[in-house]
């Protein structure tokens, strides 16, 4: 006999975990599928943890409305996660700061980018290279300006997942951890889930939310779900042991045959994340010498001290992509039983309040409201994904 339930999803990332705990919370039974030995071990386990508004390029076209609506959300959502979990997910909160090391790159910078920014519903602040060194001391004297995008947040992945794992553990939510699905069928009444071992789910809904896999068990996304392989790693400076920066800090720089794209996200217990690489379709997670050396070599330009601090733990994850480098979430079968929440490149925790929104309310039919309808339409599994796709800064995992 098949387990039946309300919900069923496959995938225990940020994005599912998300989505299980919102539904939940609101009553729904709901069995979560992973198969990791826990949840989050995967591309949200590499992620760097921005709240990004503007510093990602596809942050900038359509996709900034659906942003938009997740940046409201985050604080109400960490809020509500700490007192149902007991965790306090420390977040950062001084902004993004983007610099640029030449008057070639300010140049770019202000012709190219601001533009875009100053459309976008968030704001944007030009500094000169001396206000952007009061902000952050630490910076290079090679910097000659900078934009302070002071609506972006940071917080420690790791730290959100443990919040999310506890709320989940102590709500209705059925856990099956080193668990395989290896098939998803629709039909008019239900879904179903077929696992590994042979045993079955029955569900309303299924929700795929598998990252860069999910197009496995969703033939339709097949072709549209590929790997972007990020690396980073710890530094730590010595004698710290609150936040060692009061802003993340974003750069592009030119390596010669390359683009450089050093990004220092700062830790509440005195870390700072830094990467990060950017190889698309690359399926492999494993850490390498080279974008090891890559990153120390863009984040000491941009932050010379950063050259003597220790190394920790180096990392590498598969961000999943889409062709246009936005989300898709939406149902893919006739039904409207399977309902796919992937996609996400480099906006996994950025978007997980909005997705799991998104989700919620496709669910229980909330569909009636204007702006819920053109976040749906922007995230569409059935958009032209044929135009051309903006290629972001590849500043997260």
């Amino acid at each position: 006999m098949p387990e039946i339930c309300d919900v069923a999803i496959i995938g225990g990332g940020v994005i599912g975990s998300a989505i299980a705990y919102d539904l939940s919370s609101e009553g729904r039974s709901v069995i979560l599928v992973d198969a990791a030995e826990d949840l989050g071990l995967g591309a949200s386990d590499a992620a760097m943890g921005g709240i990004l508004t503007q510093t990602e390029t596809a942050c900038l076209g359509p996709l900034s409305s659906v942003i938009r609506r997740s940046r409201d959300l985050y604080e109400p959502w960490l809020g509500r996660l700490k007192k149902e979990s007991g965790v306090e997910v420390n977040v950062l909160g001084g902004g993004d700061i983007q610099v640029a090391l030449d008057r070639q790159e300010m140049d770019r910078l202000i012709s190219e980018v601001l533009p875009r920014w100053v459309q976008a519903p968030f704001e944007v602040r030009q500094l000169t290279a001396a206000e952007a060194r009061d902000l952050e001391p630490l910076l290079s004297d090679r910097v000659v300006g900078a934009f302070l995008l002071h609506e972006e947040l940071a917080l420690d992945p790791r730290e959100l997942m443990v919040a999310l794992r506890r709320a989940i553990g102590r709500s209705s939510v059925t856990l099956k951890l080193n668990t395989r699905a290896i098939r998803v069928d629709s039909g008019p009444n239900a879904a179903e889930v077929v696992l590994a071992d042979g045993s079955v789910i029955q569900a309303g809904t299924v929700v795929v939310a598998a990252g860069y896999l999910s197009g496995r068990l969703l033939p339709k996304l097949a072709d549209l779900i590929f790997p972007i392989k990020g690396e980073a790693f710890d530094l730590r400076p010595p004698g710290v042991t609150g936040y060692p920066l009061d802003h993340h800090v974003f750069a592009e720089i030119d390596c010669g045959d390359e683009r450089g794209y050093p990004y220092l996200v700062p830790r509440h217990d005195g870390r700072v994340a830094v990467g990060v690489t950017y190889e698309e379709n690359v399926f492999d997670d494993t850490p390498t010498a080279k974008g090891l050396r890559d990153i120390r070599s863009w984040t000491s330009t941009v932050m010379p001290a950063t050259a003597d601090w220790s190394l920790e733990r180096h990392w590498a994850g598969l961000r999943p992509a889409s062709p246009d480098h936005v989300p898709i979430i939406g149902y893919v079968d006739e039904h409207q039983r399977l309902l796919a929440a992937t996609g996400h490149s480099g906006l996994g925790v950025t978007l997980a309040p909005v997705t799991a929104e998104m989700v919620a309310d496709l669910i229980h039919g909330r569909t009636a409201d204007p702006e819920f309808q053109e976040r749906m339409r922007i995230c569409s599994p059935d958009r032209d994904f044929t135009d051309p796709a903006l290629s972001p800064a590849p500043t997260t995992l």
